[in-house]
């Protein structure tokens, strides 16, 4: 395989345990006030769990999504690996422990799907642009070159065929796979690769495996691109932009609701964004003489006191910042060490150990 940034296949093994461990400790973290508002949080920002990390639907879809490629021999066969995350997905629609507030969106197209539907069938995946499509996403990320665009957008038709969902994703597994180069500058450069998709430069647009994924819905890959565009994603990440300028002069305490003037991450765009936003403040570039303003707790932390999808904000955040860190242990040396629940703890432990590799 050839990784996603220079470095050791030790490396970037490295680097997908700690967007493992960061995205479940960012979930359990934002988990324990999902529904809670900003104004009525118990603490600013919120502690983390006292005892027990508890991780949501959005890690168990991660984990599921891990358990897809890694029964898949052959990425090319895109039938195969689209049966595959469809089968490790229904297995999670009925897990015992399927009890977390699962999307409704995810549910209800895993119920049509398990009826006989496929995806891009009209009574399949729902025209969905909701932030399941990209919680869950990491493990394609960190896939091979030729396939990681094409698997990331099929982990989100398979439940979310909206291009709103679909173009967000392929903007967070780009900054995830790139991480160690973007870090500080995420938002940047989602914004440059929105303007390049938009003036008709991207290479993404001539992807041929994202071109065959797509297929069953649309013969016009970069129309379809624009219009995940167009339909609010553009607007938000430049809102985001703005408000890390209005952040970048401010301590910490001062910084607020993470959710204000962006969105509140229930949908992909917004989710991204906020992601984005968040790792932005917890990591630097290495000619950037300046410390970050979070560290990868605190950044945590402040994506979980929010006013929106707290753990999936803090989850896609602590991906992310996970991902951008290619020592091993980097959670551990930044002083967090989350005790998942046993059956969690061995899940992510196993997936961290072997890479989307197909």
């Amino acid at each position: 395989m050839t990784a996603p940034t220079a470095g050791s296949d030790t490396t970037l093994l490295a680097r997908y345990a700690n967007a493992l461990t960061g995205l479940a400790a960012g979930d359990a973290w934002g988990y324990q006030v999902e529904f809670t508002s900003y104004t009525r949080m118990p603490a600013y920002p919120v502690a983390p769990p006292a005892v027990r990390w508890v991780i949501s639907d959005d890690t168990q879809m991660t984990i599921a999504l891990h358990g897809a490629l890694a029964e898949v021999s052959d990425f090319g066969d895109i039938e195969a690996v689209a049966d595959a995350i469809t089968r490790q997905f229904l297995l999670w629609q009925v897990d015992p422990d399927n009890t977390r507030a699962p999307g409704r969106t995810c549910m209800t197209s895993l119920r049509n799907l398990r009826a006989g539907a496929r995806w891009y069938d009209t009574d399949g995946a729902l025209e969905s642009a909701g932030c399941g499509a990209v919680m869950r996403l990491a493990p394609t990320a960190f896939a091979p070159d030729l396939y990681w665009l094409g698997l990331t957008a099929l982990q989100a038709v398979i439940t979310h065929k909206h291009p709103r969902a679909v173009v967000p994703a392929l903007l967070l597994a780009d900054a995830t796979r790139h991480a160690p180069a973007q870090r500080g500058r995420f938002l940047e450069h989602a914004l440059t690769t929105a303007a390049q998709i938009y003036n008709g430069t991207s290479t993404w647009t001539e992807d041929p495996y994202l071109r065959d994924v797509l297929a069953p819905i649309t013969g016009d890959v970069p129309s379809y691109l624009v219009q995940g565009l167009n339909d609010g994603t553009a607007d938000i990440l430049t809102a985001a932009a703005g408000r890390l300028d209005q952040l970048r002069p401010l301590p910490p305490a001062e910084f607020g609701d993470p959710c204000a003037g962006i969105g509140e991450g229930w949908e992909s765009a917004s989710a991204v964004a906020l992601a984005l936003l968040v790792a932005d403040l917890a990591t630097t570039s290495d000619n950037d003489p300046a410390a970050a303003a979070l560290t990868g707790p605190d950044a945590l932390a402040w994506a979980a006191t929010s006013n929106g999808d707290s753990d999936s904000i803090a989850c896609i955040a602590g991906g992310l910042i996970g991902s951008a860190h290619p020592e091993n242990g980097y959670w551990a040396g930044a002083g967090l060490t989350p005790t998942f629940e046993p059956r969690y703890a061995e899940e992510i432990m196993a997936a961290a150990s072997r890479l989307p590799v197909g």
